[in-house]
Formats: structure tokens, C-alpha cells, sequence
């Protein structure tokens, strides 16, 4: 696949000249994107408050159509007093959003939380992943863990807790393995200061074997996946890296970006989408093959 440096330029004007045209509606901490395939529309969470994780019932999420005008700035969250939501999975009816002390599940149709799952021990709850079979997996960056809510009865599990996740972030399920994209070993509790990049790793999701799909890449922060690459996000370095998914092989395939969270990838068209949390804006990228 094929970066098109002008189709990219075209976007970031698009999405400035659309933001210009709503001043009252803008992102605030933008940090995951996911496609909607049914609805043809893109969901967009916000920390609120900056890049904040306080539990202050100020992030929201918001929707938007395939070329990134706003469609519902205010979706959901802001009345039902989400606090800062990060990570996002979706279906075709449900998108289920990763707050700081749980999972929301939301009916996309009605527009309504149906269900709100507790995690009352996460320490930092961060990105989230949905298997085949309806479980959902959870990242916990400082806890070192992940959790799992197995799909039918909600029961909440902490499915894996190791150092050797070395500050878990970005989930991807792919071909019966968990890929996580970590951010490092760090420093000092806590923080997000590392003594050691992040792996990313690949977790068998049967016997739970660790290996490492590569090492010392980054502060590693989202993963989604186009071809045979997965694309992940550098947050600390600005960049977004294009990983081969068998050889694990990775290379800087932009750089000189503000602080990119979490993206996802339209297979309908061709787009790879990511937030930037140090310009409030979502990006939008073509790519062909």
C-alpha cells in the first residue's frame, strides 16, 4: 500500500476548513476513532479538559460522517456524564467505549446506554478489543493487565497480568492472537516516563503465550490493521508506523505529528483514520494498494 501525500494535505485542509465552519464544535483530547460501516459514519472519542483523565464527567463522544464533517458533536456522553473516554470497539448495533472505571455499551440505533460494566480495580483503563465470539478485552496501562468480560454473562476477569506487558495500550485481535502495542517500561509508578520503549506483542489468546512481534519500537499507542500491516501510533515521537504483521518488521511511515492516539480502518474506503491529541483534529488517510 501506498502513502498519497496529497490526499493527505487535502484532508488536513478539509478537516481545518470544517472546523473553522463549527467553532462550537470541536474535539477536546480526541483519542480514538471507529468506523461504522452500516451507518457510514466515524465515532470519535474526547477526554474533555485537555488531555485529562480525571474522573469529572467531561468527555464526550462524537459522530461524523466519512469526510469528517460533523454530524453530532455531542453524540453521547456529555448528559450521561462519561468522565474520559478512550478506547472504542463497535459492531454493527453496539459501540462499546472504555471510560475510567468501566466499559459502556451503547445502542447505536436508539442512541442510548444499554449497559455500563464496572472495573472497579483498573488502575488506567485504556483501549479495548472485541473477539468473535463477543468477549471483550480491556488494556489496563498502569495495572499491567488486561481484563476480559466474557461476552454473555458480563462477568468481568482479569484475564492476564504481567510486567512483561510492560504498560499495555493499543488492542488488536488478529487470527486467534491479541497484538498489543505497548508503551514501555516505566520509570517510575505512575508516570508515563519509560526507561525502555514499548514492545508489541503477541499474546496467544488460548494458552496466553507471550512473544514479541518486535521490540523496542516506541511509547506505543493505537493498532488497527490494512492489508498485512498494522499501522500503530507512536504518541511520544509522533509518528505513525507501518509494522509488517508476519515479520514484524517496522517503519516510520509519517512523521512529525502531535502527539497521534488511537486509529482505525475503513476496509469500504480505503481510509485510515487517527485523532492527534495535540491538535484536536482527526486525520484522515487514502491508502491503495
Amino acid at each position: 500500500m501506498n502513502f498519497k501525500v496529497v490526499f493527505l494535505f487535502v484532508f488536513l485542509l478539509n478537516i481545518l476548513s470544517i472546523q473553522a465552519q463549527y467553532d462550537n464544535y470541536k474535539y477536546d483530547a480526541p483519542d480514538q476513532v471507529v468506523w461504522h460501516a452500516s451507518s457510514k459514519t466515524w465515532f470519535v472519542s474526547n477526554l474533555g479538559g485537555g488531555i485529562s483523565l480525571e474522573k469529572d464527567s467531561n468527555g464526550w463522544i462524537s459522530r461524523i460522517d466519512q469526510k469528517g464533517n460533523f454530524i453530532a458533536p455531542f453524540w453521547i456522553g456529555k448528559e450521561e456524564g462519561m468522565h474520559a473516554p478512550s478506547g472504542m470497539t463497535i459492531t454493527d448495533d453496539y459501540l462499546y467505549v472504555v471510560d475510567r472505571d468501566g466499559v459502556y455499551q451503547i445502542d447505536i440505533a436508539n442512541q442510548k446506554i444499554e449497559t455500563f460494566i464496572e472495573i472497579p480495580d483498573g488502575e488506567f483503563l485504556n483501549d479495548i478489543v472485541r473477539a468473535e465470539n463477543g468477549d471483550l478485552y480491556i488494556s489496563d496501562f498502569f495495572g499491567n493487565k488486561i481484563y476480559k468480560i466474557v461476552a454473555n454473562s458480563k462477568e468481568v476477569k482479569v484475564w492476564l497480568k504481567t510486567d512483561r506487558l510492560e504498560a499495555p495500550d493499543g488492542l488488536y485481535i488478529d487470527q486467534g492472537s491479541l497484538i498489543v502495542a505497548s508503551w514501555g517500561v516505566l520509570s517510575k509508578a505512575g508516570t508515563f516516563e519509560t526507561s525502555k520503549l514499548g514492545d508489541i506483542l503477541n499474546i496467544n489468546l488460548k494458552t496466553k503465550k507471550i512473544t514479541a512481534l518486535a521490540k523496542e519500537v516506541g511509547n506505543l499507542e493505537g493498532i488497527t490493521k490494512a492489508g498485512n500491516y498494522y499501522y500503530i501510533t507512536d504518541w511520544a515521537s509522533g509518528k505513525l508506523l507501518k509494522v509488517n504483521s508476519k515479520k514484524g518488521s517496522a517503519i516510520d511511515f509519517i512523521i512529525g505529528l502531535n502527539h497521534p492516539t488511537d486509529p482505525d480502518f475503513s476496509e469500504e474506503l480505503q481510509i485510515l483514520a487517527f485523532p492527534q491529541h495535540g491538535t484536536n483534529q482527526v486525520l484522515f488517510i487514502k491508502l491503495q494498494d
